[in-house]
C-alpha cells in the first residue's frame, strides 16, 4: 500500500473523532484520551472500511500503538 502520513493522519482523525492537527507521525495511543481500547477498535473498523478489510492481512494492526507503527504496517502491504 502506498499511503502517505497525511492520508493516514486524516483517516485516524476521522476514526478517533479528533482534529487532524492533534495527530502527528509521533503520536502514540497514550497521547490521546480518545485512543483507548474502544478508540483502537474504531481505528481498525475505519481502516477496514476505507482499505478493503486491511486488518485481515495485517494482524499486527491490532497491537499497534502509534501513528508511525500503523503507517509502517500498512505500507508493508502490497497494493
Amino acid at each position: 500500500m502506498n499511503l502517505s502520513f497525511e492520508d493516514l493522519i486524516t483517516e485516524l482523525a476521522i476514526a478517533l473523532e479528533v482534529p487532524a492537527a492533534s495527530l502527528t507521525e509521533n503520536t502514540c495511543a497514550s497521547d490521546l484520551e480518545q485512543w483507548d481500547s474502544l478508540g483502537h477498535i474504531s481505528i481498525l473498523a475505519h481502516l477496514d472500511r476505507k482499505y478493503d478489510d486491511v486488518t485481515e492481512n495485517c494482524p499486527d494492526l491490532a497491537s499497534a500503538t502509534s501513528v508511525k507503527e500503523i503507517f509502517m504496517i500498512l505500507n508493508e502491504q502490497p497494493g
